[in-house]
This record gives C-alpha cells, structure tokens and sequence, in this order.
C-alpha cells in the first residue's frame, strides 16, 4: 500500500499514526505516479467538517483539492472518504470516468445500527437530512428530509449544554432512545474525541469489498442506473454487486425526494 502525501508533515503524521495502529507492509510517496499507477485510489484529504460548518463551503474547499488529482484518477477505483463525500463522489462521476464509492453512508449504517439494529438499510446521502431509514419490511421507519427542526433543535441544545458545562444534561439528551440517538452521538464524539473509528472501519469494509468480499451487505455512495435511463448518485445498500434490496424500494424514494434527485442527479 502507497501513501502519497505532499508535505513533509503529513509523511510525519502518517509514520507515527502507523507505528501507533501496528500496520505493516506500506510506504510513503511525493511522487504523484504513484497515483497514476495505482489500481484503486482511496482519497482522505481536505477539510474536515466542523460542528457549525457550511457543507457548501467545505465542497468547495474539498472540490478544489480533488480537482488537482482528477485525471490521474480516471479509469480507477476511487473510495471516497473526503466530505461531503456523496455530493463530491456525483462531482468526480460527473467529470471523470472512473468507478467512485463514497463511505459516508456506510459510515452511517455503523453507528445507526449499532444503536437500533433493527434498521435493515439506509437510502440517500452522508448527511442525515438526506437519509431515509428502513427496515427488513421495507418501510420507512425515520425520514431525515422531514426531520430539519428536530436536526436543528438537538443542534442546539447539544452546543448550549457544552458550552454550560451541563454534562449531567447532556449525557441526559444522548441517552434518549430514539432514531436520531447515532447522530446525536456521533456529533458530540467528533467534537469531544476528534476520532471516528466507525469511519475506519467503512473504509475496511469497502476495501474488503472491492478486493472480493461481495456477499457481505455493505452501504455505498454509487452512481444507480434507474429503469427509466437517467442515472444518479446515492448511498444504496449493495450485495454480490446487486442492490440489496428492491429495485422498486429505491425507485419510491427517488419519486418521493425529487429534491434528492434532482441534486445528485447525473448525465
């Protein structure tokens, strides 16, 4: 495996990050070749999001970034890690021919059914006023696009019990079982710990599925041909290289969120 890097402190960052985790069997490259020799690219770079961040700006951040390397991804695998992962995995596949899997939702699909494992699969975007849950029924059991005052409420009151320094609030308003419990959690774990281990662990098992490991179920940001011809960038639920569940669940949640549609829709 071949790190490529561009500074000197990044090649730092790596070494010691490696010496903690044990990994073995990699090195590091300045030589922007080995990208273009390279049979699957995993890009990690840019802007991380922050807690009161814009997602139009951190694109546009981000965009810039993979704009740089762009063509010497094409005709490659590309995981994509770096956010907004799903809005700039419809960037790279609506400029470049390549094969683009964001890790975002599967990120997502960790957390979530960890706390509800009743939660079959997941539809839409890394963001989850773009997602929609189900079930093994196929029904919808938590609609983020209709939830916007709910995402803004638990929003603010998370900041206002940490900046009080009400942790016995806090700990209150996290431990509420409901459907919206992952992100509420995951947003004060970012935050408070600046680690996201079930993000490592998507990435895993991305690379695990790439590399051959296709009966598992495994959520990916990918471009969907529909029946009707058009095509679109969403996070689905894939096995064996075929939607895990079916064609007509993802077909009513596209007819039911234009919006989405219309957003990550591609040529």
């Amino acid at each position: 495996m071949v790190f490529y890097v561009e500074t000197h402190e990044q090649a730092c960052r790596l070494e010691c990050s490696f010496q903690d985790h044990l990994v073995q069997n990699w090195k590091i490259s300045f030589d922007r070749a080995s990208i273009a020799n390279s049979h699957t690219v995993l890009f990690i770079a840019g802007s991380k999001t922050a807690a009161q961040g814009s997602k139009n700006d951190l694109f546009a951040d981000n965009k810039k970034i993979i704009d740089r390397y762009l063509e010497l991804m094409r005709g490659k695998n590309i995981i994509l890690v770096t956010n907004p992962c799903t809005r700039l995995g419809w960037y790279v596949e609506s400029t470049i021919d390549a094969f683009t899997m964001g890790v975002g939702v599967q990120n997502d699909y960790n957390r979530l059914s960890y706390q509800k494992p009743d939660i079959d699969y997941i539809f839409g975007a890394h963001n989850i006023q773009e997602q929609v849950f189900y079930d093994a029924r196929e029904e919808c059991v938590f609609d983020g696009f209709s939830n916007a005052q709910l995402y803004k409420h638990h929003r603010e009151t998370q900041d206002k019990y940490v900046s009080a320094q009400l942790f016995d609030l806090l700990r209150e308003e996290l431990s509420q079982d409901e459907y919206f419990k992952w992100w509420k959690m995951q947003r004060y774990h970012s935050i408070a710990n600046l680690s996201s281990y079930s993000c490592a662990r998507a990435i895993v098992q991305t690379l695990d599925y790439i590399g051959g490991a296709r009966a598992v179920k495994i959520h990916g940001e990918v471009r969907v041909r529909l029946a009707s011809g058009d095509s679109v960038f969403v996070g689905v639920p894939i096995c064996n290289d075929q939607l895990y569940c079916t064609s007509r669940s993802l077909e009513s949640f596209l007819k039911a969120k234009d919006e989405y549609f219309e957003k990550y829709r591609l040529a």
